[in-house]
């Protein structure tokens, strides 16, 4: 985890630090690590963190949880129940006091090979949870509340676009296209980051590369540290939809997916997922 933190604090309002409050507090009372993720991630990090513009309003707050077995989930849950957290159909769905939806997400020691976690009671239901542990190992401390002070671990843009391209392959059809459009918007903010940008200033030969186009720079740059970050089972998943491997998805469908407007921004989101891609794809060192 990277511990520099980074200090938001005054940014967020109180109805949203309370969910956070509480999450904390009760994960931390029964020893069970997280992480946020989602959209509340994004705009934690990203629009508050370095001042990128809102893409669009965050509806619910994303927890990753790392948890030994079912039993510590519904125990959290519980814990969450008591304190006015009202439960609803989908099993990790909970709806807070202040009537905002959070979503907590196991992964972990209950995941099968294929990461894949079964949801109880049946198992009949599935869902995909690669990418947790890196979004976990490779999250972010931030400030959200000086007095008194809040911390909390939030996913980084490495772990953020992970997680994006393994919802955007697990998701159907009708519910994947947030996630093209999020990692468009992760390739063209990436160098907001302070640390990024001057990095990009510094390479003078990537610069080049791309033209002195700092968000094509920025989005081979995020290629190159997702797949550093990432398992050799998580960059096999990916690579093989990069290299269109993938038994049903392609490449070129997720072009098309990432696009509002395809006849305007085709081209250049074709641009910044190639850029994205040649840095992935790179020479990855066995782990």
């Amino acid at each position: 985890m990277n511990s520099t933190l980074l200090n938001i604090s005054g940014k967020i309002d109180s109805s949203t630090i309370a969910i956070y409050d509480t999450v904390s507090t009760i994960a931390n009372q029964l020893a069970i690590p997280f992480v946020v993720v989602g959209a509340s991630a994004r705009d934690l990090v990203l629009h508050y963190g370095y001042g990128a513009s809102i893409q669009r309003a965050t509806v619910d707050v994303d927890f990753g949880i790392q948890v030994p077995d079912w039993q510590a989930f519904m125990l959290l849950k519980e814990k969450l129940v008591d304190k006015g957290y009202k439960e609803t159909r989908a099993q990790q769905r909970l709806i807070s006091p202040e009537n905002m939806p959070i979503d907590i997400l196991p992964f972990g020691q209950l995941e099968d090979e294929e990461a894949n976690i079964q949801w109880p009671p049946d198992g009949h239901s599935t869902m995909n949870v690669l990418g947790f542990q890196e979004a976990f190992s490779s999250a972010r401390v931030i400030r959200i509340q000086d007095d008194p002070e809040l911390d909390i671990p939030v996913a980084t843009p490495e772990g953020m676009v992970i997680l994006k391209l393994i919802a955007w392959m697990d998701r159907p059809s009708d519910k994947r296209d947030k996630d093209a459009k999020d990692l468009i918007y992760l390739f063209n903010t990436y160098e907001k980051v302070p640390e990024i940008n001057k990095g990009l200033y510094e390479d003078q030969e990537l610069m080049e590369q791309y033209e002195w186009d700092i968000d094509l720079a920025g989005a081979h740059l995020l290629g190159i540290n997702a797949k550093n970050i990432a398992t050799d089972q998580t960059y096999k998943a990916i690579y093989e939809l990069f290299m269109d491997q993938h038994e049903s998805l392609t490449r070129g469908l997720l072009k098309e997916e990432m696009c509002v407007h395809i006849d305007s921004e085709y081209e250049r989101n074709e641009e910044l997922l190639n850029a994205f891609v040649d840095g992935f794809t790179q020479y990855k060192p066995s782990q």
